[in-house]
């Protein structure tokens, strides 16, 4: 059965998805200007550097207590609280005339993303099922990155007026909070699955903490996904200004052909899941990513650049909703909201490690050698996820 988009609680859920970009990637074309504006301050080049992984920090810190939060007092409230706070958070830095004032902002920030992502994963969860669920995960991941492009390019052009423009896109989020209290409802799981899980509990104890071990080894293969995603947006410019591509347009359009990459893979996944399976999905994403790294490894032009970037973008489309997925499939209802919250940690945790892994071996061994050794890990990847995924339907 087709998910019908236009549906108030489904269109909300996918707009909302879209906010969970804004956090990092919003502000990223300021930065220079916020450097130039707040030169004069002792560790000033620091701190506007730490604008973008503070809210990432936070989210890591804070997701898998607000996945509680969500379970215990419902999605609903976590919703309109994590989305208004976001709107008002990320605004203030346009308004705030301290550079700790606005670090501080971008905190807040990170704490409602944290919020915003465990309720609406958990919410997903509770109101699709089957291949309706993937087929969901995937729009879900299109949405969340399409709205990566528009609000970068958007913020891109903003930033060429004044850098503190930017912030203002933050603040389009309170357009979103009458929806939220008009389609979101809380589900009271009264219903038969309920009753069911209830009952598989007392018939076997262990049923209880089954999940649990499953939960681990898809929050552990997000957090090395996304080491080695993350190397896109963190080394790629750099990488193209080494083979002598200095333009900074073409290294945003390089981010973007992998952004692009990665929305239409995750329109595709639920189809992708029903014919091959979640394993195969698995394997074909990180089989890409591998080819895609083998590409970069070799790469001399614009183009040949593009194509590696692409391949980098159709695994993150495929493998963050296969894992999303699998993961809260065996969690009971009442811990989804916790569940998600251990894989949104795992997700922004890789996030903030990656550029420190990845700076560290390219030091080492060059582009050219990092990027083949970074195929070699992915494609160990493809083969045990694929495997665990495959023993988990066994």
């Amino acid at each position: 059965m087709k998910i019908n988009l236009l549906a108030p609680s489904a269109l909300c859920l996918l707009l909302l998805s879209t906010l969970t970009v804004m956090s990092n990637a919003t502000i990223a074309p300021a930065l220079p200007g916020l450097a130039r504006e707040f030169a004069g301050m002792p560790s000033a080049d620091l701190l506007v550097k730490m604008l973008l992984p503070i809210p990432a920090l936070f989210v890591v810190i804070f997701a898998p207590i607000l996945g509680w939060t969500a379970d215990k007092f419902g999605r609903r409230k976590q919703l309109l609280i994590s989305t208004a706070v976001f709107a008002l958070s990320g605004a203030a830095g346009a308004l705030l005339s301290s550079l700790e004032a606005i670090i501080i902002s971008r905190a807040i920030l990170g704490i409602c993303v944290a919020g915003l992502m465990t309720a609406i994963t958990a919410l997903i969860t509770d109101y699709f099922s089957g291949a309706q669920r993937s087929q969901f995960m995937g729009l879900q991941q299109s949405f969340s990155n399409i709205g990566g492009i528009v609000f970068i390019v958007t913020a891109g052009y903003l930033a060429n007026i004044s850098a503190r423009l930017p912030f203002f896109i933050y603040a389009a989020a309170l357009l979103l909070v009458p929806l939220v209290f008009i389609a979101i409802k809380d589900t009271t799981f009264t219903n038969s699955e309920h009753e069911q899980q209830q009952a598989n509990n007392q018939i076997n104890p262990q049923a209880q903490t089954s999940w649990k071990w499953p939960l681990i080894g898809c929050s552990l293969v997000l957090f090395c996904h996304l080491v080695i995603f993350y190397i896109l947006p963190t080394q790629i410019p750099f990488f193209m200004v080494d083979i002598g591509i200095s333009d900074p347009s073409k290294s945003g359009l390089a981010m973007g052909a992998g952004t692009l990459a990665a929305a239409i893979a995750g329109i595709s996944f639920g189809k992708l899941v029903n014919r091959i399976k979640n394993y195969g999905v698995a394997f074909l994403g990180f089989l890409a990513m591998s080819v895609g790294m083998v590409v970069l490894s070799q790469a001399a032009t614009f183009s040949v650049v593009i194509v590696g970037c692409a391949l980098m973008g159709v695994c993150m489309g495929l493998v963050m909703p296969n894992f999303m997925v699998t993961g809260l499939a065996l969690v009971p209802s009442d811990k989804r909201g916790l569940a998600s919250g251990v894989l949104t940690s795992s997700i922004f945790i890789g996030q903030f490690v990656s550029p420190l892994i990845s700076s560290a071996l390219i030091s080492i061994l060059a582009y050219s050698h990092f990027y083949l050794l970074a195929a070699g890990f992915t494609v160990v990847l493809a083969l045990a996820s694929s495997a665990m995924l495959r023993a988990q339907t066994v």
